[in-house]
């Protein structure tokens, strides 16, 4: 999920990579709030630095050819239309030359496979692309986001911080696989955590407390389609500090 629209630039590029070196679906989600503006994006990353991965590819024809060949990463090469040997391709189930079967060992086997490009993945893809923290490590009050929340949560930290708050900002940018141990290590430190999001039933929260076990009492959602906003996510804040209220609906906005 990208933050901003240099983020969703980026994104964008790495998740063509990731779908094709992993040989699975990315969704890049970018909120409305993101997809409906524009800003101006200085663009300093160097173009040669951003080079394709396409994977493991064959293009030489292959007698035995396995398409879908179980190994220890759960990656299997592949052909590129017209550019390599044929094989059975089906939505269904199948075994490793793309016949469909209902065999129990075979399905098994091949469920497991796709389950370990997921944690291959999981290994390989850096941190930071899953998630980011901003300010100091350890605060007194944590803000959780994800999408376009990220520009206002860090001018709300910066206005917190000069008032002698010690916060920070979590910001989520992958969910599957999801960096379940930093989050945690991020979250169990006892501050105020307060997550804020642009869906009613604060979506993110119920990820965290599904792969971490930590559930987030203090809750900032809007729903009425409109940006969120640093004031109201400010005085929210303030009135979370002040009255402990566990869950506050934005609804400013023309």
């Amino acid at each position: 999920s990208s933050g901003d629209h240099r983020e969703a630039i980026e994104d964008a590029f790495k998740a063509l990579n990731w779908a094709e070196r992993y040989q699975m679906p990315v969704f890049h989600l970018v909120d409305k709030t993101l997809a409906n503006s524009y800003s101006t994006v200085i663009w300093d990353i160097d173009k040669k630095a951003l080079k394709i991965d396409r994977g493991l590819v064959v293009t030489k024809d292959e007698n035995d050819y396995r398409r879908f060949r179980i190994t220890k990463d759960g990656l299997s090469p592949r052909s590129l239309p017209g550019l390599g040997p044929i094989f059975w391709l089906t939505g269904d189930e199948h075994d490793e030359f793309g016949h469909i079967t209902e065999d129990p060992v075979t399905r098994t086997e091949m469920y497991e496979k796709r389950m370990r490009k997921l944690e291959l993945a999981d290994r390989e893809i850096p941190l930071t692309d899953k998630i980011r923290l901003y300010g100091p490590e350890s605060a007194d009050i944590t803000l959780v986001g994800w999408g376009s929340t990220k520009g206002v949560l860090l001018d709300v930290m910066n206005m917190l911080s000069k008032e002698g708050y010690r916060v920070n900002f979590l910001q989520l940018k992958m969910f599957i696989p999801f960096p379940s141990d930093y989050v945690k290590n991020v979250l169990s430190k006892g501050q105020l955590i307060i997550d804020v999001e642009s869906n009613y039933e604060a979506q993110a929260a119920s990820v965290i407390r599904e792969k971490t076990g930590i559930e987030i009492k203090h809750k900032v959602v809007k729903v009425t389609g409109r940006p969120i906003f640093v004031d109201e996510v400010y005085d929210a804040v303030k009135k979370i500090i002040k009255d402990k209220d566990e869950k506050i609906v934005l609804m400013r906005g023309p």
